[in-house]
């Protein structure tokens, strides 16, 4: 991984105590969701705050567009049962939403690089939702060194749509899909991250194009779609999975756009399997 150019500050912090490895259940409830440590760390001239739960080897997790945090927190249980999980708030959003002015979706994996080589945690497997998605594809490309595995679930990658008012629609019809527990979580953090912010970050994200990247990714790669996810169609799955070597394809039946949360369960025991080596039948490789 090369240098970062940025002044660097030194983070001490220590471990938690080591988790039961019972996988009886696959999701916690979400009442009973463990607090994670809180931590910050100085990266150039910005204090960057993130959390940590379990032990283990080290897995990052990054939301998407509008999201935080808080995002995984019907995942983060399962996973800090056999996973150091490291979970992170972006520049402009959630507890980093004073950060707007530094965010850009094509300087997120930048970064992104220079918060894990701050924390100095090694290789890390991590685990990308929509906007965070095409952040982590676009990390695998440049620091493959870095990453031991990555899972794409419904990476917001080559959208069919280059307006933002041609999103309202299918932003309407994900509402039938997503869990009424989940409506407070996503409206408080549109509303943390503010109108410009989102403005802005989704405009990018409608253009970019990380064609190129996509061909230079070589580490182990999961895509995981919804099947009826209206904000990015189930058709562009096959497209994106030919674009990426050694890359599997999981698709969940009936599933929209949030499948982390509104299908926590499968979605906990395909990547824990993924990173355990053992996907099995259920997975289409490339």
């Amino acid at each position: 991984m090369e240098r970062p150019t940025i002044p660097l500050a030194p983070l001490v912090h220590n471990r938690a105590s080591k988790r039961s490895a019972d996988f009886s259940m696959w999701t916690e409830p979400e009442d009973k969701i463990a607090s994670a440590r809180t931590m910050t760390v100085r990266v150039g001239a910005s204090m960057v705050r993130y959390q940590v739960q379990g032990h283990g080897e080290p897995l990052v997790l990054v939301h998407g567009l509008a999201g935080s945090t808080a995002w995984w927190k019907r995942n983060v249980n399962v996973f800090s049962r056999k996973y150091t999980v490291y979970l992170i708030d972006l520049p402009g959003f959630g507890a980093m939403r004073g950060y707007a002015n530094q965010f850009s979706v094509a300087g997120a994996a930048s970064w992104l690089a220079d918060l894990l080589y701050t924390l100095n945690i090694g290789r890390v497997a991590m685990v990308g939702h929509s906007m965070g998605g095409l952040i982590t594809a676009m990390f695998a490309a440049r620091w493959p060194e870095r990453l031991t595995k990555i899972v794409l679930a419904a990476p917001a990658i080559a959208l069919p749509r280059k307006k933002i008012p041609a999103f309202f629609i299918p932003l309407a019809r994900e509402a039938l899909y997503m869990r009424p527990r989940f409506v407070p979580t996503l409206v408080s953090d549109s509303v943390r991250a503010g109108y410009l912010t989102l403005l802005r970050a989704g405009h990018e994200l409608l253009n970019i194009d990380i064609d190129d990247e996509l061909s230079k990714i070589n580490t182990e790669c999961l895509l995981v779609w919804g099947q009826r996810d209206p904000l990015v169609p189930f058709e562009l799955s096959r497209a994106i999975q030919e674009k990426i070597r050694n890359s599997e394809l999981h698709v969940l039946p009936g599933a929209g756009h949030i499948l982390m949360y509104d299908r926590a369960d499968e979605f906990n025991r395909l990547v824990l399997k993924f990173l355990a080596g053992s996907a099995g039948s259920e997975l289409v490789r490339s």
